[in-house]
């Protein structure tokens, strides 16, 4: 999909705002996911604070050194719903079972991210197996 680049149908805030959460939970400081990311703790606070656009390489990178499934830095809790009047992109309610999107390019965009996250679970599986 040619969209991947810019992970804009979410808010850039309350997706900063979980890296964040998921950052301290795992007791580093921003500078330790910075520097996995290979880039600078100013440019990475910028993403936290939801200053810089989001993409989903980004959210892959820091999911994978957080140990976090990247479906839980995007996704509001399980049965949520989510409104924000400010943005046309918003979602408008989400669950694990359900999804309604208010555009095409917000559920094109989730459908990519869930299928790297397939493929990523099913490379992990395979090298699990060769280890046996």
């Amino acid at each position: 999909m040619e969209n991947t680049e810019q992970f804009t149908v979410f808010e850039n805030k309350t997706i900063g705002r979980k890296i964040a959460r998921y950052r301290k939970f795992r007791d580093k400081i921003a500078f330790d996911v910075a520097d996995h990311l290979g880039i600078s703790e100013a440019t990475y606070t910028k993403y936290e604070r939801g200053e810089s656009k989001i993409t989903i390489d980004f959210i892959q990178k820091v999911a994978e050194f957080l140990k976090v499934d990247p479906l839980q830095l995007v996704a509001p809790q399980n049965g949520h719903v989510t409104e924000n009047n400010n943005s046309p992109n918003s979602i408008v309610a989400f669950d694990f079972n359900t999804l309604t999107a208010s555009d095409k390019t917000q559920t094109e965009i989730l459908t990519a991210l869930v299928e790297n996250v397939i493929s990523m679970n099913e490379r992990i599986l395979k090298l699990l197996e060769e280890r046996k």
